[in-house]
């Protein structure tokens, strides 16, 4: 819940993964003090906080750092289990900072600053409109190779009109490791993770649509007849 002040109460849930925003991400709720907050959350404003911490594992609290990076989750669906459990999909929406503690029992509940990207301005404004024509023309092209290359049929995607937006559905989607989508949410420059988005994007079109090209002949091959043999 938000104060007037823009700081915000939210549970923080620790995992080895990472949330950046509108990057959807199912989650399976089972330990005990999640399932209180799970039940928490949709009693108020179906929000907690993912944070990144590579050493969160079932039954051992970690906690974050003061100050460090995480992304809030709004909870779409819930899938509940006979036996308490419950399956849901999450959404990350906006970034945040832990200020502080409120309690640690039986989740962690913190103080957060949530936070945006630094205002574009001047020649920035004209380089990051630039770099997200490129981007959406590279991801488009992307998106098409890995439609060709799983057999799906050519759909046209939306994106957001937001620089800052499209940025992380981009990052979402080409990003694989939790280190660098843990650096690109902690980014403040729209231009640079643009341009470092843009560098990556370039390499993987190259590969997936060579990797297109392959698997369409090849199915182009396999559907051709076999030549008749004159006797």
């Amino acid at each position: 819940m938000k104060r007037t002040d823009g700081s915000a109460r939210l549970p923080i849930f620790p995992l080895p993964v990472v949330l950046v925003p509108e990057m959807t991400l199912p989650l399976h709720i089972f330990e005990p003090r999640y399932r209180v907050m799970l039940r928490h959350c949709l009693e108020g404003d179906r929000l907690f906080g993912l944070s990144y911490h590579s050493d969160a594992e079932v039954g051992r609290l970690v906690v974050p750092d003061l100050a460090s990076v995480g992304c809030a989750a709004r909870i779409l669906h819930v899938q509940p289990l006979a036996d308490g459990r419950a399956n849901i999909l999450t959404v990350g929406t906006n970034r945040y900072r832990i200020g502080r503690y409120l309690s640690h029992d039986p989740y962690l509940l913190a103080e957060v600053e949530f936070f945006e990207d630094a205002p574009l301005e001047g020649e920035e404004r004209e380089i990051v409109t630039a770099l997200l024509a490129q981007s959406v023309a590279y991801f488009s092209r992307f998106l098409r190779a890995l439609q060709l290359l799983h057999d799906l049929p050519e759909r046209p995607v939306a994106f957001p009109e937001n620089a800052e937006r499209l940025s992380f559905t981009i990052a979402a989607a080409v990003l694989q490791q939790p280190e660098e989508l843990q650096q690109v949410l902690e980014m403040v420059s729209t231009r640079a993770r643009l341009e470092l988005l843009l560098a990556r994007l370039e390499k993987l079109v190259q590969d997936y649509e060579h990797r297109a090209r392959t698997h369409a002949e090849a199915k182009r091959n396999g559907q051709r007849k076999p030549p008749s043999h004159v006797h």
